[in-house]
């Protein structure tokens, strides 16, 4: 049996086009990376890498991770409206609390990035560490430029504190 060339992506170690199409419905469908990325068959150390390197990648996450978080809240809200018969059997009400603890820990986990307070992967390596380096420069030469003057100000002063 003849086994085909792998392409670029595969021989780079990164996901392919249907992995990541794969794994992007899976995470609109749960807000679940590590289950997301099996399903895909690939790690989730794989993807957390392709989000870093594909800007593109990056933000169709963002969206699916929020589609993922919306189902999962309004699941979970659903379930806790419901009220239970008292036919509930005691394996039942274990896998439900287990069922809620991971779900509310997903959206404890993703909270941040669905809601906007943190900028996504890709935005802060393509900007984000340059504009804070070009603040911090900025910062730095007007110190620089702050002592200097003090100094040259210091230098015309007769010692004298105008007392």
């Amino acid at each position: 049996m003849r086994r085909t060339k792998p392409n670029r992506a595969e021989r780079a170690g990164r996901p392919g086009r249907a992995q990541m199409d794969v794994f992007l419905d899976e995470l609109a469908a749960s807000s679940n990376v590590a289950a997301s990325a099996r399903a895909a068959g690939v790690s989730a150390n794989a993807m957390y890498r392709e989000r870093r390197r594909n800007a593109a990648f990056a933000k169709r996450w963002l969206a699916a991770l929020c589609e993922g978080y919306a189902r999962l809240e309004a699941e979970l809200l659903s379930e806790a409206l419901v009220t239970p018969n008292g036919n509930v059997k005691e394996a039942t009400l274990k896998s439900r609390a287990q069922k809620y603890r991971l779900g509310l820990s997903l959206l404890a986990a993703h909270r941040a990035a669905v809601r906007g307070n943190m900028p996504t992967p890709a935005a802060a390596a393509t900007g984000g560490a340059g504009n804070a380096k070009a603040r911090l420069a900025a910062k730095l030469r007007a110190m620089q430029a702050r002592v200097q003057e003090e100094r040259a100000s210091g230098a015309d002063d007769d010692g004298d504190d105008g007392f």
